[in-house]
């Protein structure tokens, strides 16, 4: 299948209502083993509004995805994360929840990775001293994972099954109804 991109120009903003600023792109392609996915993306030029997302094409059963970090090569593994995803990292203590202005990317895992160590480097400075040493210890850990000094799972949980890990080391398997039901935005909230 060929990639099949597309462009809608949209009259006025629908954040800051400026005429003839606000564009929403996209485009279709198959991912491998996954499907065909369409990933778009909604900015203002005026207020600077930006929303990325991607989604599945296909219906799909809920999905959990289970991936060992354990080598600076596993970085590259290639990671899609709609908006209705779950990221977990238990080893260390982490999980990303999908609110209400999450977004869908296609990335691979150093990706997943850069995002986590932002969010807690955002975090952490608006906290007191004992939380934003948990912060930097998670850091730290997660800088071990970079190079290779430490293991960690990498679970992503989608209540819609449009996320994926795309390794055949991945374990995959479907949800279970008390998992389904303890994530944010799945179908039982």
């Amino acid at each position: 299948m060929r990639k099949r991109e597309f462009l809608l120009p949209i009259d006025r903003c629908p954040i800051c209502g400026a005429k003839g600023t606000f564009r929403v792109r996209g485009r279709v392609d198959n991912i491998p083993y996954f499907g065909e996915i369409m990933e778009t993306s909604a900015s203002c030029t005026s207020c600077k509004f930006k929303h990325a997302d991607v989604m599945s094409l296909g219906e799909r059963p809920p999905a959990r995805h289970e991936f060992q970090i354990t080598s600076e090569e596993d970085l590259k593994v290639r990671v899609v994360k709609s908006s209705t995803g779950t990221i977990k990292l238990p080893e260390l203590g982490v999980t990303v929840e999908p609110g209400p202005a999450s977004q869908g990317y296609v990335s691979n895992v150093e990706g997943v990775l850069d995002r986590v160590k932002a969010a807690i480097k955002l975090a952490i400075e608006k906290v007191d001293a004992p939380r934003r040493r948990r912060g930097e210890v998670k850091i730290k850990k997660l800088d071990e994972v970079y190079v290779g000094k430490r293991r960690v799972r990498l679970i992503l949980m989608d209540p819609f099954g449009h996320s994926t890990i795309v390794d055949k080391r991945a374990k995959k398997r479907e949800l279970t109804k008390r998992e389904l039901a303890s994530l944010r935005g799945g179908p039982s909230r």
